[in-house]
């Protein structure tokens, strides 16, 4: 045997070795790292603007402008009266936003009960809103009560500051959860799993706070914020969302954010499978 044979076996031995070790190394990532991500892109919607403005009668929270692929939006605004019977029963409201001179959109409502927090609806739209089109965007709240008018004033509308949280681990992935200082919209959950929806039909999601910033989830140290349960298809699908207002002291992009799954056999599953999702804000350019 020559000198090079021994070379080459050499080589071969080193090559074996170094593949063995790879081996070991993706099969540990896969089994055990919990954070490795099945899902290292990140779905965006086209836009998201969330508004907010106050006066000394009113807090309007939450008006938010998005366009999600070929749907556009508007609306789902929170209305809450600062002073007694500003609202009363039985009022006729009608609240106007306004963009521009000739961009006007408009929703009535009629109140309920006396000194009632308005949500409005979410509306659906036909147009396009770019940053610029809500720069001087107001809201004109007139309210009718007996066939007069007892309180018709604009308040302006500021766009507020927005981060886009997300999670993974090798099986599961949350993206697209949109938080302002005091407001979140609940994001898109997806599986690598294909048969999950029929392993377990029913879920739930918790979106959970905490002032505590630790590295470590305890849950005890978190409030629930938003409660979502429905059917595991259309959590799949893109078809529960919800909004949370946060009213507490400080802000939430002070605190710790996650979310705790719980999937279940059937809706009085006693013995469901939970674990928790961290939540992490996307830092600008990621």
């Amino acid at each position: 045997m020559g000198v090079g044979d021994g070379m080459n076996n050499e080589v071969k031995k080193q090559l074996t070795l170094s593949l063995i070790l790879l081996a070991l190394l993706i099969a540990t990532l896969f089994f055990w790292y919990p954070n490795f991500m099945f899902h290292t892109y990140v779905e965006r919607l086209d836009y998201q603007y969330c508004l907010r403005g106050e006066n000394d009668e009113f807090v309007v929270d939450g008006y938010q402008f998005y366009q999600d692929g070929q749907t556009q939006g508007y609306g789902h605004a929170r209305i809450t009266p600062l002073k007694s019977q500003v609202f009363k029963k039985n009022d006729e409201v009608t609240l106007t936003l306004i963009l521009s001179q000739e961009h006007q959109l408009s929703q009535k409502i009629k109140i309920q009960n006396d000194d009632q927090v308005v949500t409005l609806d979410e509306q659906e739209s036909e147009d396009v809103f770019l940053e610029e089109d809500i720069q001087n965007a107001k809201l004109q709240i007139s309210v009718n009560r007996q066939n007069k008018t007892t309180y018709d004033q604009t308040i302006e509308l500021k766009n507020q500051d927005m981060l886009t949280y997300t999670s993974a681990n090798k099986d599961y992935t949350l993206t697209n959860v949109y938080v302002t200082e005091n407001w979140l919209k609940t994001g898109v959950f997806s599986s690598k799993d294909q048969d999950l929806a029929k392993e377990y039909p029913y879920m739930i999601i918790n979106y959970m706070y905490s002032h505590e910033q630790n590295h470590e989830v305890n849950i005890n140290d978190y409030e629930r914020f938003v409660y979502l349960k429905g059917k595991t298809e259309d959590f799949l699908n893109d078809q529960m969302e919800e909004i949370g207002y946060y009213d507490g002291q400080g802000s939430l992009f002070d605190m710790q954010l996650c979310c705790v799954i719980t999937l279940m056999k059937s809706e009085d599953d006693l013995h469901p499978y939970t674990f928790t999702l961290p939540l992490s804000p996307i830092q600008k350019g990621e």
